[in-house]
């Protein structure tokens, strides 16, 4: 295939799948306002105390304080913790403004450019960052379905987290084994790829440092659950139990894990207004609060980012190049 056909079909794959993210997010967010009245969205949200907002507001910064603390712990123990929160910001903050988690990759180079580490060995880290969110949102969607008495639904999520830390043991007790397969049925640089990522993500991880990530990460969720709580529960008064807000938690999370608009927009309030309404909260207040919500998680994140991104010397080289070997 020509140069040309080839850089066509990406375009057009490129194109469709970002048809499919906008017609996600433009049908969550017409699920969202269909049926809305604006006078009392306009009253539910101007009902809203102002200490309560402020509470949900420190929740928000702890949530960001414990990320983070995690990336300080994943990252090599010379890299201070202002550093791991800056990167922690920019990432957060321009996931919410550019697409296809561009975010993700400006973090990646700005912690290399900073700590001189090569790209694969943060881009390893930052994928274990997202790991550890995708198991610790799993704890969160087994409770959410434990305290509804879905006892049944636990089997398949079980077997799943069952898989996955038999199948990390197999990749670390039979390394060698791996690694020559790699150089056996790979080529040349897909094999010396497919060993560094092994030698990243697998080997050169310590128990103690990923067990860490773990118990950090239950952390984070935990404090964004507890923004959840206060603005349903403080900030809009809805007569939510413990179980209930855990559900509405659970669902948002997993549909903002859909790939949409750049921040879920749409998406998030879709899947909010949808749970919420499992529990007779009315579609204004449930979107009113929604609004609120993710404005409480995007807004912040964003400002932090472009002022930060803006600073002098933000994006200057402050470090001496790392020995790849070293351990992460």
């Amino acid at each position: 295939m020509s140069r040309p056909k080839i850089l066509t079909t990406l375009l057009s794959r490129r194109g469709l799948f970002f048809l499919l993210q906008t017609s996600v997010s433009l049908a969550a967010l017409i699920y969202a306002l269909a049926g809305v009245d604006l006078p009392l969205l306009w009253a539910a949200l101007r009902g809203y105390a102002l200490w309560a907002v402020g509470l949900s507001l420190c929740a928000v910064a702890l949530d960001y304080a414990c990320m983070g603390l995690r990336l300080h712990n994943l990252l090599p123990g010379s890299v201070p913790y202002g550093l791991s929160l800056k990167a922690v910001l920019l990432c957060v903050g321009y996931n919410n403004i550019l697409p296809a988690k561009a975010g993700d990759a400006m973090k990646v180079f700005f912690l290399a450019r900073k700590t001189g580490r090569p790209l694969l060995d943060i881009s390893s880290i930052v994928l274990w960052e997202r790991l550890l969110d995708v198991l610790s949102l799993l704890c969160v969607a087994l409770l959410a379905y434990t305290l509804l008495g879905t006892g049944q639904r636990l089997l398949l999520p079980l077997l799943l987290v069952l898989g996955g830390g038999c199948l990390f043991f197999c990749l670390r007790c039979w390394s060698a084994w791996f690694h020559a397969a790699y150089a056996r049925f790979f080529p040349g640089r897909m094999a010396t790829l497919c060993a560094r990522l092994h030698d990243q993500l697998i080997d050169g991880i310590s128990l103690p440092r990923l067990v860490g990530g773990f118990l950090l990460s239950l952390c984070i969720w935990s404090c964004y659950f507890a923004s959840f709580v206060i603005s349903l529960r403080l900030v809009a008064g809805l007569p939510l139990d413990g179980a209930q807000m855990l559900t509405v938690f659970a669902v948002t999370c997993l549909g903002m894990a859909i790939p949409s608009s750049p921040g879920g927009l749409g998406v998030f309030e879709g899947a909010m207004v949808l749970s919420l309404s499992w529990f007779g909260v009315e579609q204004s207040a449930a979107l009113g609060i929604a609004l609120y919500t993710h404005a409480l998680h995007f807004l912040p994140a964003a400002l932090a980012a472009l002022l930060l991104n803006s600073s002098r010397g933000f994006w200057t080289e402050t470090a001496r190049p790392a020995r790849a070997a070293e351990d992460i």
